[in-house]
């Protein structure tokens, strides 16, 4: 089992009206054929400051959060191999339908992370700098990571520069994009936790330009 530290910031949860979201809920058009989710609620963080409590410093485990210049910067760099996670409470209800959309890049392997607990490391939407993303069910301290879908190539993925991804769960189904482009749709597992984050693998460093989460 790959070994995870769980580093969690505790915010207080700020919600905010729907007409606060960005211009679109979308970076693609949905099916016409599908009714389109009603959000209600929208967290909104540009990384213009830390006031939800992301930064962190780990020496000892070479892992790293900052926020500056209107982006979150995370290192891990360890001298093994494993994956570091850092999530807070969003106020976001993942009971329910709900969208996440952020903007990252990566220099080696860096996602989403979402339905995480105190207990439990949620599931993990990642991509790399090859081109490649997965989806996996992480665990917890006791349960070894499990794959949902295992690394597959998408043209979606830009291999240099950033990423906009979305997570979004309609139903019975999460559905997984990358730069407005549909790469997975899987049905949906249980999930612990409400806290929503970023998930790297050991020997990355990786930004991010926001994070917005509508329920």
């Amino acid at each position: 089992m790959l070994n995870r530290i769980l580093l969690t910031a505790i915010t207080i949860s700020t919600l905010f009206i729907s007409s606060c979201v960005k211009n679109e809920y979308y970076t693609v058009e949905p099916d016409p054929q599908t009714q389109v989710p009603q959000y209600n609620f929208v967290f909104d963080d540009n990384f213009d400051n830390n006031i939800n409590n992301w930064a962190f410093s780990d020496p000892a485990n070479s892992a790293y959060v900052s926020i500056g210049s209107s982006r979150l910067k995370y290192s891990y760099l360890p001298p093994t191999d494993g994956t570091n996670t850092v999530a807070i409470n969003t106020g976001a209800k993942l009971h329910r339908n709900f969208l996440v959309q952020t903007r990252i890049k990566t220099d080696y392997a860096m996602g989403i992370t979402f339905g995480v607990s105190d207990n439990n490391y949620g599931f993990s939407f990642f991509i790399d700098n090859e081109g490649y993303f997965a989806l996996y069910k992480e665990g917890d301290a006791k349960t070894a990571v499990q794959t949902i879908l295992d690394w597959q190539y998408s043209e979606a993925i830009y291999k240099e520069g950033w990423n906009d991804l979305e997570l979004e769960q309609v139903g019975n189904d999460w559905m997984g994009y990358v730069n407005g482009v549909k790469v997975f749709q899987v049905p949906s597992q249980y999930l612990a936790g409400d806290k929503i984050g970023y998930i790297v693998l050991a020997g990355t460093t990786g930004y991010a330009d926001y994070l917005t989460v509508q329920w």
